[in-house]
């Protein structure tokens, strides 16, 4: 049956309309990937960076806990050193104590004579002397253990925090980012990372226990417990006509102080010094050692290490004048004191200062800056052509990345110091590691940082 020319024409025009609507679906089918494959790019980019933000940051905070920590170290290494200066003193105070009493006890010089020439306060002082049973030999072991954890302990926990804190970033950021891509476990080579710029190395440096010298002398100073312990009192009466200006004097010596090793040591004495005149010396001190004692190593003075207990058998001036230098004319310490205290004296056992940990110059100059890159690869993005669910198979599968590709983005950090107030001064303090005012922040990675965020791990 013939076809009517009306749907002749209309059969015609329909499949010449069909040509273009295939072409419009097919862009519409690429422009419609196109569009997926854009959100998708930047919504793993927005997650990417999030990630990546959050384990720099949390490898800037170690560094801060690790500076921090550094610092509250220094403190204690500069407390524990006090500490031991105190403990010197309170051996010296004992065996001080100690002395005294049998010096009392033996009459030698009688408390009642003290007291009628220096004063009531002067025999009082003299007659409190005690037994301190044992209690020198006790600071001289509490020293010791002071100086084992100094050395042992705090020492050994800074090194370690200096040594650790690379391998605590990378487990910190491994962490951080296995959190934030929880579906990515059992696919090692899936996100990688690296590091851009690493301030640390030489950020920190080490220093002598010498470094602490001036630091510890200045805590000690605050203590008056440590402070020199001199005084001399003389009598009101005239003793010799031959030097009518010369009294007896009770002199009263002690002194806590650092040797150039970093050890404490400590000395106490008191001393009466009776004023005598003989025609071969003249008028001359004779020394009664009162009180004595004497922890670590006195330095200074003109001392000896051995001494007659009594001089009944011979004359005082006599043995100093043949076997010492002392000046017994005008002097003004208690050598003879010295020199019991010097053959009965206690003796801590330390290593001396401890090395400490500072920020270098180059670290007072600027923050410490720590970026990294990360990126994942393109067969873990949900994208065409990657892990996305959507295929385009066959010859003409069209791909967002091609394989070897990924997607790369960079974070970058500073961890500063900043004083949480100003200072009462009004100036400007360098950074330290002797102040736990470490603090970190984000900041933007540089174009340097950038650049090889994109090119250094492909």
């Amino acid at each position: 049956m013939p076809v009517h020319p009306a749907y002749r024409t209309r059969l015609v025009c329909g499949g010449q309309a069909l040509i273009p609507a295939l072409l419009l679906l097919s862009l519409c089918g690429v422009a419609w990937a196109a569009l997926y494959n854009l959100g998708q790019v930047a919504a793993a980019r927005t997650r990417l960076t999030h990630a990546a933000d959050a384990a720099v940051y949390s490898a800037a905070l170690e560094q801060t806990r690790a500076l921090n920590l550094l610092a509250y170290i220094n403190r204690a290494q500069i407390a524990h050193q006090v500490a031991m200066a105190h403990l010197v003193t309170l051996a010296t105070w004992a065996k001080f104590s100690d002395t005294q009493a049998q010096r009392r006890a033996m009459g030698n010089p009688p408390a009642y004579l003290i007291g009628s020439l220096f004063g009531a306060k002067a025999q009082m002082a003299y007659m409190a002397g005690r037994s301190s049973g044992g209690a020198a030999d006790e600071a001289a072991r509490d020293y010791q253990a002071h100086d084992d954890l100094v050395h042992d302990t705090l020492l050994h926990a800074a090194r370690q925090a200096v040594a650790a804190l690379p391998r605590q970033r990378e487990a910190m950021i491994q962490a951080v980012l296995r959190a934030n891509y929880p579906e990515l476990q059992g696919q090692p080579h899936a996100l990688q990372w690296r590091v851009l710029t690493d301030d640390w190395p030489g950020y920190v440096r080490s220093r002598s226990g010498q470094a602490l010298r001036p630091l510890v002398q200045a805590a000690a100073g605050r203590y008056d417990f440590l402070q020199p312990r001199n005084f001399t009192r003389t009598s009101n009466w005239i003793v010799e006509k031959a030097c009518p200006q010369k009294r007896h004097e009770l002199r009263r010596r002690g002194e806590t102080r650092m040797d150039d090793s970093g050890h404490w040591s400590s000395f106490d004495s008191l001393s009466y010094h009776s004023l005598r005149w003989n025609k071969w010396t003249g008028c001359y001190y004779r020394e009664y050692p009162m009180g004595w004692g004497l922890a670590g190593d006195r330095m200074g003075g003109d001392t000896v290490q051995r001494a007659p207990e009594d001089f009944s058998s011979e004359d005082f001036w006599r043995w100093v004048s043949a076997n010492t230098s002392w000046n017994i004319f005008s002097g003004i310490s208690n050598p003879l004191a010295d020199a019991y205290a010097w053959m009965d004296s206690v003796s801590p056992q330390g290593r001396g200062l401890p090395d400490s940990h500072e920020v270098s110059p180059a670290g007072q100059a600027a923050p410490l800056r720590f970026a990294i890159a990360v990126r994942q690869q393109a067969a873990s993005l949900s994208v065409s052509g990657g892990a996305s669910r959507i295929a385009w198979a066959g010859t003409y599968a069209w791909r967002a990345f091609q394989p070897d590709e990924g997607l790369s983005v960079s974070a970058a950090t500073e961890t500063y110091f900043a004083r949480p107030r100003s200072r009462g001064d009004g100036k400007d303090e360098k950074p330290t590691l002797f102040r736990p005012y470490w603090q970190a922040h984000r900041t933007a990675s540089n174009t340097g940082e950038a650049s090889l965020a994109h090119g250094a791990m492909r």
